[in-house]
C-alpha cells in the first residue's frame, strides 16, 4: 500500500513539476529560422517569394503528400496572394496569406492551421544584399501558444522539428532562383512619349526572311510621296508590328507590319494606294538600345520581356522598332535600333 502511496506522490511532484517548468520557464513566443545567401540581386528573389502562387516551386511540403490539394486566391503577387492547401496528417490543412511587404526587403505571411483548431502563426522572410549582386534570405517563423502549457511544450522542439524543413526549402528556393537566366537591363529604360503621326504601308508576309523584301518597296513609296508634297521626316523610319508569324486558327499565320515614317502633319490629302495616315500612341515605353545586328531582335524582345515580368508591367499595345542607324548609314555590327513597348501597370 505504502508503495502505492510513493507512486502517488512522485506521479503528482512529476505533474506539478511539468506544469511549473512550463508555466514559468517555457515561453508562449517562439521563433524559428534559417537562412541561406542567393547569388542574386534581392528584386529577383523578392519576386519569387512575393507570391503565394510560387510557393510550391520550392516549399518542402507538397513532397510529404503527393496527394495534397492547393487552390489560390487574390493577386498573383503582394498583399492577399493566398494559398489554401489540404493534406494528410504530416502537412494538414490550412490557409496561408501575405499580409505585409516592403519593396526588396521583406515579405510577411500570415498562417492558420484549421487541422489545428485554427492555430495562427506568421512567416518572415527577410531580405539583405551582401556582396555585390546576392543577398542573405532569412526563413523566420513565429507563433505564440497564448498560455497554452502543452503548446510550449511543443514550441520548445520546433526548431528541431521546423529547422530542417526549413533549410531544405532555402536550398530549394536558391536552386530556383539561381536557375533563372540573368539579363542585362543596361540598354532599357521606361519612358512617357507623346503621341506621333506616321505615314504607313501595311505589309503581309508568310515567312520572317521575307521582310526586308517588302519594307525596302514600301519605304521607297512613302518617301516618294513625301518628297512631291514637300514634307519633312519626323522620325527615322520605323515598323510597327502587329502581327509576329506564329499560328492563328483560322487566319493568316504570318507576319503583320506597319511600314511607317513619322510625319508631324495632322492631315493629308492626296493619300492614295497603299499609303495610309495612322498614329503612333502616347503614354508609358519600355525602350531597349539594340546595337548590331537585325537578327538580335528576338533576344532583344526577350530582354524587353523579361524586364517587363520583373517591373509588373503589361504590354498595352503593339511594339514598334525605330532604325535610328541603318545598313545604309553603318556596317552590321554597329546598326543602331530603338524598340517600343507600349506597357501599363499588372492589376
Amino acid at each position: 500500500m505504502r508503495v502505492f502511496k510513493y507512486l502517488f506522490f512522485a506521479l503528482l511532484f512529476l505533474i506539478i513539476g511539468f506544469y511549473l517548468y512550463g508555466l514559468f520557464v517555457l515561453k508562449d513566443e517562439v521563433t524559428v529560422s534559417r537562412d541561406i545567401v542567393i547569388d542574386r540581386p534581392a528584386k529577383v528573389v523578392y519576386k519569387t517569394v512575393n507570391s503565394m502562387h510560387n510557393f510550391n516551386q520550392w516549399s518542402p511540403w507538397p513532397k510529404m503528400d503527393p496527394d495534397a490539394t492547393f487552390t489560390f486566391q487574390g493577386p498573383e503577387y503582394g498583399f492577399g496572394s493566398q494559398m489554401t492547401w489540404s493534406g494528410n496528417q504530416s502537412i494538414g490543412s490550412g490557409v496561408q496569406t501575405i499580409v505585409e511587404t516592403v519593396e526588396n526587403q521583406k515579405v510577411k505571411t500570415k498562417t492558420v492551421f484549421k487541422s489545428k483548431d485554427n492555430a495562427v502563426s506568421h512567416t518572415t522572410y527577410r531580405l539583405t544584399p551582401v556582396d555585390e549582386g546576392a543577398t542573405k534570405v532569412e526563413w523566420i517563423y513565429e507563433t505564440d501558444f497564448d498560455g497554452d502549457i502543452i503548446g510550449r511544450y511543443v514550441g520548445s522542439m520546433l526548431d528541431g522539428m521546423l529547422g530542417p524543413q526549413y533549410e531544405q526549402g532555402l536550398q530549394k528556393l536558391k536552386d530556383v532562383v539561381e536557375s533563372q537566366p540573368v539579363y542585362d537591363f543596361s540598354n532599357v529604360s521606361e519612358e512617357s512619349i507623346d503621341s506621333q503621326n506616321i505615314l504607313y504601308i501595311p505589309v503581309e508576309v508568310a515567312k520572317q526572311s521575307e521582310i526586308s523584301q517588302k519594307m525596302g518597296p514600301a519605304y521607297g513609296q512613302i518617301m516618294g510621296f513625301m518628297q512631291r508634297n514637300q514634307l519633312d521626316m519626323a522620325t527615322a523610319p520605323l515598323a510597327v508590328y502587329r502581327q509576329v508569324g506564329g499560328d492563328v486558327e483560322g487566319g493568316f499565320g504570318g507576319w503583320r507590319i506597319d511600314v511607317a515614317v513619322g510625319v508631324n502633319v495632322d492631315g493629308l490629302s492626296g493619300i492614295t494606294g497603299e499609303i495610309q495616315l495612322g498614329r503612333l500612341p502616347e503614354g508609358s515605353v519600355v525602350k531597349y538600345i539594340q546595337t548590331g545586328s537585325y537578327s538580335q531582335a528576338e533576344k532583344s524582345y526577350e530582354i524587353i520581356d523579361a524586364y517587363i515580368d520583373e517591373h509588373e508591367l503589361v504590354a498595352s499595345d503593339d511594339p514598334w522598332e525605330v532604325y535610328v542607324k541603318g545598313p545604309s548609314e553603318a556596317a552590321e555590327d554597329a546598326l543602331i535600333t530603338h524598340i517600343y513597348q507600349p506597357v501599363k501597370k499588372a492589376q
